[in-house]
């Protein structure tokens, strides 16, 4: 019985690679490339779900070890283990921020617009903020706390750096719209996009 078990869990696993090989060899790499804006809004608004599905799980992380940290005894191991997972936490969003985020922004291209550069170029900055946010972050925790209120505070720089980014990621958006008409409208009609805003309404 136990073999069966192993073979399912196995054959579970191959299914999801596959699936996410599958995924990947979909995406083509529009890097540097001029796109139809339809198909930059749809790669755009689908790569910042994509990212903000990550982050998702890496906050719910985080304010798991907030919770924790209260409920804390006040020993040393409790104040290490909290400061390790926040620190694994934040380097993840790092990792999915370069991964997932600016590679995906970068593959999607440049609208063929008049102002498609300059709105590719701003969502791209933003990305590269996003992670200067979240290496800062991380800078701030490298130290062993010495209490457990330490350990308690070192929870709240990457949480901030995250929701600094998901506002400043809608403000990008906005410019973005502001700045080209038709951007604008190919955002508004693209399904990923409205996807995106139905899940942040």
């Amino acid at each position: 019985m136990r073999w069966f078990a192993w073979v399912g869990v196995i054959l579970a696993a191959v299914i999801v690679v596959s699936g996410l090989m599958a995924a990947i060899d979909n995406g083509r790499d529009h890097s540097g490339e001029t796109v139809r804006a339809s198909q930059w809004a749809d790669d755009v608004c689908g790569t910042v779900g994509a990212w903000e599905g990550q982050l998702k799980n890496i906050r719910e992380e985080l304010r798991r070890n907030n919770w924790a940290a209260r409920r804390s005894d006040g020993s040393t191991g409790d104040s290490a283990e909290q400061i390790v997972t926040v620190r694994g936490a934040t380097t993840r969003a790092i990792r999915a921020t370069q991964d997932t985020l600016q590679e995906g922004l970068k593959r999607a291209g440049i609208p063929d617009t008049g102002q498609g550069a300059a709105a590719s170029a701003i969502l791209r900055d933003w990305a590269n903020d996003t992670e200067l946010r979240l290496r800062v972050a991380k800078a701030v925790i490298k130290e062993k706390p010495t209490s457990v209120a330490e350990s308690f505070a070192s929870l709240m720089p990457p949480y901030a750096a995250l929701a600094r980014s998901l506002v400043a990621g809608r403000a990008a958006v906005a410019k973005v719209e502001a700045l080209d008409s038709d951007l604008a409208d190919a955002l508004d009609r693209s399904g990923n996009c409205r996807r995106l805003k139905k899940r942040d309404a």
